[in-house]
Order: structure tokens, then C-alpha cells, then sequence
């Protein structure tokens, strides 16, 4: 009997030793995963199908109802607009443009300039509109430019003046001239899911301060944020 117990033992031992063996073996392995981990992209984007369009128009002096033209069909006034800054979304591949111009030569007061654009969303997540960046400047005939523009918007409302800024300080106090009225007609914020296009408004009026031979330059730009951020 005590011989049979010196055999069985050692092997007890060395089958425990083997299945403690072959659970560290197990649970110290290492996996190794290999992919590629893709964050959404956050483009938004003037839209690159279709280009902005800008229209003259006059207020009719008796009705006060706003007239496709200039008053009494004389053309003095003349107005351009188009998109600049190509962009591309680095994940969708689509492309659009980063900035509105507007330009209009030989403006003087009550001169109305009625812009339509569309904004489109060429990344992979949805955008929230968050504001608009309006810049410009005054130039005289020969294209030199005389002053910058200021965007002055008290309200926050987009519907604001744009000043020549007379004393090159970057801010709009006294001295400065009040020459254009421009009111944004889309309220802020709004969502643009990825692919979709929305349509915006820009409406321009000339001040008194306005002076015919002259070319005044608006820029557009614009600010998204992702639509689960403030």
C-alpha cells in the first residue's frame, strides 16, 4: 500500500503543475488587433453646383414695395457675386467653396442688392450653423482700396451696418461712416445634416453716405459647429 502512494503522488503533483502551466500560458497572451479608427469630418461649405445669384432692386417711392431694377430703368449701378477658396472634405471627397463675395461698383443711397447662396454640408456629420463672418473693403475706381468695412451687429441678430472704418482703428467708433445696411434673412442657429444644401439671404442697402465711383466689396464666411456642441 505505501509503495503504490509513492507513485501516485509525483504524478498528481506533476498533472497539477501541467493544468496551472497551461492557465498562466492562456491568460498571459496578447492579442493583437489591427484597423483603422475614423473620426466624422466637419466641413461645411458654399455650394460648388450651384452659384450664388445677386439682383438690383429699387424701393418704389409711393407704394415702398421693393422693384427688380434701379429707378426709372437708368443703370448706374452694377453688382457681381461669386465663390472663392476651394475646399475639399477629407473623408466624402466632396468639394465647395469657403467664401461669398459680393461686389458693387458705382453704389450710391437707397441702391438695393438682394443675394441668394446656398451653404452645403460636404463632410460626414451633422453641422449647426453658428455664425456668419462679414468683412470688406472700399475701393476707389482704379481698384486701390481706401478703407476697410466694419460689421457692426449690436443685437447679435445678423442685422447690422457695415462702416468705413475712416480711422483705421479696426473698430467702428467716432468719425467712422455707416454705408451699408445688410440683414442675413435666415435665422441662426439651424442644422445642415451631412449631403444637404440650405438656402441663405443676403439683402444690401447703400447709406447716404454711399459715393457713386466707387467699389465696395463684401466677403462671407461662415461658422459651423458640430451639432451635439454648443
Amino acid at each position: 500500500m505505501h509503495g503504490k502512494k509513492i507513485v501516485v503522488m509525483p504524478l498528481m503533483l506533476i498533472l497539477a503543475l501541467g493544468i496551472s502551466g497551461v492557465a498562466f500560458a492562456h491568460w498571459s497572451d496578447m492579442v493583437y488587433i489591427e484597423g483603422t479608427v475614423e473620426m466624422g469630418s466637419l466641413t461645411l461649405a458654399f455650394d460648388y453646383v450651384e452659384p450664388p445669384s445677386c439682383t438690383e432692386y429699387y424701393r418704389n417711392p409711393d407704394t415702398g414695395v421693393l422693384v427688380p431694377g434701379e429707378w426709372l430703368g437708368k443703370e448706374v449701378g452694377d453688382v457681381g457675386c461669386r465663390y472663392d477658396g476651394l475646399v475639399e472634405d477629407p473623408h466624402s471627397g466632396k468639394i465647395g467653396y469657403e467664401t461669398l463675395y459680393v461686389e458693387v461698383t458705382n453704389a450710391y443711397p437707397q441702391y438695393i442688392v438682394h443675394t441668394f447662396f446656398k451653404l452645403h454640408n460636404i463632410g460626414t456629420v451633422p453641422i449647426n450653423i453658428k455664425e456668419y463672418i462679414i468683412t470688406g473693403e472700399k475701393r476707389n475706381s482704379e481698384g486701390t482700396v481706401i478703407y476697410d468695412l466694419l460689421w457692426h451687429d449690436p443685437d447679435g441678430d445678423w442685422i447690422g451696418s457695415l462702416w468705413e472704418d475712416v480711422n483705421g482703428n479696426g473698430i467702428v467708433d467716432e468719425g467712422d461712416l455707416e454705408v451699408i445696411n445688410l440683414e442675413i434673412t435666415n435665422a441662426l442657429p439651424y442644422q445642415i445634416d451631412p449631403c444637404r444644401t440650405n438656402k441663405a439671404e443676403i439683402d444690401m442697402e447703400f447709406k447716404q453716405d454711399a459715393e457713386e465711383c466707387h467699389i465696395y466689396t463684401v466677403h462671407v464666411s461662415i461658422v459651423g459647429i458640430q451639432w451635439n456642441k454648443n
